[in-house]
């Protein structure tokens, strides 16, 4: 009874020190692991820069102009009141082909990489590869449309707020990246109630299947969506503080 008492206690502690060593070891790992990516982080932003670059930049001219991309086009032949940036940079450089039709959209998706990973807060590295690769990011920012020019200044305005003013100017679909606080929630509410209330949204232009018919409608608004997982926690602390703010005014 005392040797199966002694055999089992030793087993117990054997097994005990065994997890115990693999899982400081495991600690170890990580952070070694994690001190080598904040050591060498410059280097590993660079090749996702890279990756992103070329998956947006790779064959470019290969498929022709469609519809809304040709419809670009005359815009920035003959002028128009919409996506102002993009139609500027097309007029300035007289950009008429595929390629430079389509130059910024690629440039800007490009350059929404490095920018949210300087804007976030939390999981850095893994906003950074998630919009350089995820086939969204990638597809918008090959066409001549303006949602990835806009997506690059909503990324920036959660940094520098006036970069929402070009982003807005590029397509009214970026107020969804408005950062919420007591001051943009009246802005929103305005601007939704002005988007369903023009005159083309009375014919069904605007509905949830037009949503769905297109993943051009949740470029911003999963960019958005990044940006406040990546910055929740100073998120709800500043809406704490406004909610708190306003009852204190009652």
């Amino acid at each position: 009874m005392n040797w199966r008492k002694w055999r089992q206690k030793t087993e117990d502690t054997t097994l005990a020190s065994i997890v115990s060593r693999v899982s400081d070891i495991a600690s170890r790992s990580g952070r070694n692991l994690h001190d080598f990516f904040v050591k060498y982080r410059i280097l590993f932003l660079s090749f996702v820069i890279v990756i992103a670059a070329y998956l947006r930049f790779h064959g470019l001219s290969l498929n022709p102009l469609w519809v809304d991309e040709v419809g670009f086009g005359f815009l920035v032949q003959d002028g128009g009141n919409q996506e102002f940036i993009p139609k500027w940079f097309g007029q300035l450089f007289g950009l008429h082909s595929e390629v430079g039709l389509r130059f910024l959209p690629a440039l800007c998706g490009t350059l929404t990489v490095p920018a949210i990973y300087f804007v976030a807060d939390k999981y850095k590295f893994e906003s950074a590869i998630f919009v350089a690769v995820f086939p969204l990011f990638v597809f918008w920012s090959r066409m001549a449309r303006p949602y990835a020019v806009a997506g690059l200044f909503l990324v920036l305005s959660w940094r520098y707020w006036w970069m929402m003013i070009p982003a807005l100017m590029t397509t009214p679909i970026a107020l969804v990246g408005v950062r919420l606080n007591k001051w943009t929630l009246g802005l929103i509410g305005i601007g939704v109630l002005l988007f369903f209330i023009r005159t083309d949204a009375s014919r069904g232009w605007w509905s949830v299947s037009v949503l769905e018919a297109s993943s051009r409608w949740w470029y911003l608004p999963a960019l958005t969506l990044i940006l406040y997982i990546t910055k929740w926690q100073e998120f709800f602390s500043s809406l704490r503080s406004d909610i708190a703010s306003l009852r204190t005014q009652r």
